[in-house]
C-alpha cells in the first residue's frame, strides 16, 4: 500500500512538471516612435508563472513558482519571445513591463507612453504581440485661421486627432466640433504637447458653398512644430 501510494505521488509530481511541447507560447514585442519607426531598445519583460493555491477555494489565492523569463527589446526595438508552457492547465502566466531603461535611437528628449501596458495575464491558446508606443514631448505653434474670410456668414467646423496618440481612432467617426463663426482665428501655443501625424477633417460653409478634405500635417522634433490649419 505504501509503495502505491509513493509511486502514485510520483507520477503526480513529475506530471505538474511535464511541459507541453506541442502549443508553444510564442509573442513579440515591438516597441518604437509610431509616425519614424525609430526603435527602442531595453523594454525589460518578465514573464512568471503561479496557479491557484491547492486546497484554498478563493480564487485570488495563487502561489508563484520558481519560473522566470527576462529580456528586453534590442537595438531594432524587437523581442520575440518562445517558451513551452506547462502541461497542467492550472499554470497560468503574467508578463510585467519595466520601461525605466529604455532608449531611443536617436532622440534624447522627454517622452510620453502610449496606453503602454504594466502586466497582462497570458493565456495558452490565444497570444497577442504588443506594440509600445512613444512619442516626443514638445512645444507646438497651433493656428486655425479663416484667411480667405467672406464675412460674417462664413461657418466651419473641424475634427482634429493625433492618430499616433489616438491610433484607435477612425476619424470619420469622431464628432464634430462646434461652428466657428466669420473671420474665426485662434492662435496660441501648446506646452509640451505630443509629436505624431494630425490628422484633421474640416468642413467649411462660404458663399453657399461647403467644402470638406481630409489632410495631415507632421509635427515632430526638428522636422515641424506648427501645427497651422488656414481655410
Amino acid at each position: 500500500m505504501k509503495l502505491l501510494l509513493f509511486c502514485l505521488l510520483l507520477v503526480s509530481f513529475f506530471s505538474c512538471k511535464k511541459l507541453d511541447k506541442k502549443n508553444p507560447i510564442e509573442f513579440t514585442i515591438q516597441a518604437h516612435i509610431p509616425y519614424s519607426g525609430e526603435p527602442i531598445s531595453g523594454v525589460k519583460y518578465t514573464i512568471v508563472e503561479y496557479r491557484s493555491k491547492k486546497f484554498s477555494k478563493k480564487l485570488s489565492d495563487i502561489e508563484y513558482t520558481d519560473f522566470k523569463l527576462e529580456g528586453v527589446t534590442n537595438a531594432n526595438g524587437w523581442a520575440n519571445i518562445s517558451f513551452f508552457p506547462k502541461k497542467r492547465s492550472d499554470y497560468q502566466y503574467i508578463i510585467n513591463f519595466d520601461y525605466s531603461g529604455i532608449q531611443f535611437e536617436s532622440y534624447s528628449g522627454s517622452y510620453s507612453l502610449i496606453n503602454a501596458p504594466d502586466y497582462d495575464v497570458m493565456t495558452r491558446r490565444d497570444q497577442r504581440d504588443y506594440t509600445i508606443r512613444a512619442l516626443p514631448k514638445m512645444n507646438i505653434n497651433y493656428k486655425l485661421e479663416n484667411v480667405n474670410c467672406s464675412g460674417a456668414s462664413d461657418s466651419m467646423r473641424i475634427i482634429l486627432r493625433n492618430v499616433d496618440e489616438d491610433y484607435y481612432v477612425n476619424i470619420n467617426n469622431e464628432a464634430w466640433s462646434p461652428y466657428a463663426i466669420g473671420c474665426y482665428s485662434n492662435t496660441h501655443q501648446i506646452e509640451q504637447g505630443l509629436a505624431g501625424r494630425y490628422v484633421y477633417k474640416i468642413q467649411i460653409k462660404r458663399n453657399g458653398s461647403i467644402t470638406e478634405y481630409i489632410d495631415t500635417i507632421l509635427i515632430a522634433p526638428g522636422v515641424n512644430d506648427n501645427l497651422f490649419i488656414e481655410y
